[in-house]
């Protein structure tokens, strides 16, 4: 599965690619910076929608089911946006939705949140509309790096700054809606959306892309091969995990009688996946796809189990950036698998798929550990599915196969 710029056949590198290296690639930064600030509405848009819903006078639960319309929108409209992306390109279909998500937002931030209604169908649409950044960049990836081992460096990067925009997103929402109102916040995460969407759509490797093979005949798509569906599976659990992790930290929050433990213990867990990701791009592993992806569901496994002990905060706090330090390989790893198992002609749309089982798995795991009290054991029995599922996917992963080095 590869664009219509192939990638080079190289042997195994005996060197690692830096981050460094793949920045100086022509277009590479550049890429990454602009999806990276079209991509902020993501981590901006649930925590505005939820601030300016109260300040319209509405409670959190009505707040809390607008933010979450927001990212069931988005989990919907990825792979239906990317499959009309791998059909025509990727100019068309991201500055048409880019220009109704942030059309939605706008009107949302001039009528805002008093009519629940109202605002629900709005906030649903702009999370529908938002334009497939993500998986639309890592199916640029193949055609702006020039071997398999930057392409590997390039998805742990890819995996390590998107944390940048559930860290930085929040954060810069809520600045905004206080200096100002949370009205301004809606606006300014449009444009944000709006202006990062339309550098990447004007860059050339995103005008000229093209997926190289024809869509296979069916309705299902990228969910056609049974191995996109077991990896999809996985990283539904892997999501499911991380999701509990937040209702988790605020029980632990509660119960140390510690409120800042509720924001820092998922922080803790993202500067952990930069972490693992930049450990990740420094060393060459070339073990055998499926022997990566199982070290890493493993290692996330066992990363929670600190995390079950009744430790203080502060070793509470430490503990949380272990299972990060392994999230951060396995979704490179991931990525790298969607390469192999994907149907040929469906990049766009695989990867959007991926974007939607974290957002389910999210959601899930969320609701379960509010079910459980919050309990630490929700996100280690999700991991430790994660890890089942994985370990299904030997048959479809062969020690032959390895990420887009196939000649097209």
């Amino acid at each position: 599965m590869t664009s219509t710029v192939a990638m080079p056949v190289a042997p195994p590198a005996t060197a690692p690619v830096a981050w460094s290296t793949v920045l100086r690639l022509p277009h590479c930064g550049r890429l990454l910076a602009a999806t990276l600030t079209g991509r902020l509405p993501h981590g901006m848009a649930p925590v505005a929608v939820l601030l300016a819903a109260r300040a319209d006078g509405l409670g959190y639960v009505a707040g809390g089911v607008l933010a979450a319309l927001y990212g069931a929108g988005v989990a919907v409209g990825q792979p239906l946006l990317g499959r009309l992306t791998d059909r025509a390109g990727q100019t068309r279909p991201f500055v048409v939705s880019v220009l109704a998500s942030t059309a939605l937002l706008l009107v949302l931030a001039l009528v805002g949140a008093a009519n629940f209604l109202l605002a629900a169908i709005i906030t649903a649409a702009a999370g529908l509309t938002s334009p497939p950044l993500e998986a639309g960049l890592r199916a640029l990836w193949t055609s702006i790096v020039p071997t398999p081992n930057h392409l590997r460096a390039a998805y742990a990067l890819d995996s390590g700054s998107q944390e940048l925009v559930y860290v930085a997103g929040p954060l810069l929402a809520t600045v905004i809606a206080t200096a100002a109102d949370p009205r301004a916040a809606l606006g300014v995460t449009a444009l944000l959306g709006l202006a990062g969407t339309l550098l990447v759509a004007h860059a050339a490797p995103s005008r000229t892309w093209r997926p190289a093979e024809p869509r296979p005949v069916g309705t299902a798509g990228a969910l056609h091969p049974p191995g996109i569906r077991l990896l999809l599976l996985a990283m539904t659990a892997v999501g499911a995990a991380l999701g509990a992790l937040n209702v988790a930290a605020l029980a632990s929050a509660e119960r140390h009688e510690a409120a800042w433990l509720s924001g820092a213990v998922p922080a803790a867990l993202s500067l952990g996946a930069i972490a693992g990701s930049a450990l990740l791009s420094r060393h060459v592993w070339n073990a055998p796809l499926h022997t990566q992806l199982t070290i890493s569901a493993a290692a996330f496994t066992v990363a929670w189990l600190p995390l079950q002990l009744d430790t203080p905060p502060l070793v509470l706090l430490l503990s949380a950036v272990l299972p990060g330090i392994a999230f951060g390989p396995l979704l490179a790893t991931a990525y790298c698998c969607i390469d192999v198992l994907g149907a040929p002609g469906t990049i766009t749309e695989s990867f959007g798929w991926l974007i939607s089982a974290f957002g389910i798995g999210t959601a899930t795991g969320t609701a379960t550990a509010g079910a459980a009290d919050g309990s630490w054991l929700v996100p280690a029995a999700a991991a430790a599915c994660a890890l089942l599922f994985v370990l299904t996917l030997r048959p479809f992963l062969t020690p032959t196969t390895s990420p887009r080095t196939e000649a097209p």
